[in-house]
């Protein structure tokens, strides 16, 4: 009678796959240890990104807000003259 290991295995199982008993804890920690550094990396660069973004979006706010006082103040210039003709 043949015995359990030698039998020829039934399933095919890829390389990747198979995972040595006892290591499997450490190999999975691992890792999760690494994808969580580089999700730590990611979030740490998303922010810094977002810090710039933020200071754009203030310097642009305060460029908009400058052009609408020089075009109020050119519809200002120019109201008076008009009134100043009538």
């Amino acid at each position: 009678m043949a015995r359990h290991r030698d039998k020829a295995r039934t399933k095919t199982v890829p390389a990747g796959a198979r995972v040595l008993r006892g290591k499997e804890e450490t190999e999975t920690s691992g890792t999760l240890q690494l994808r969580l550094a580089a999700v730590e990396r990611e979030r740490d660069e998303l922010r810094g990104e977002l810090k710039r973004f933020e200071a754009r979006v203030r310097r642009l706010e305060d460029a908009q807000a400058k052009v609408r006082e020089r075009i109020a103040w050119a519809r200002d210039s120019l109201q008076n003259i008009l009134a100043g003709r009538g």
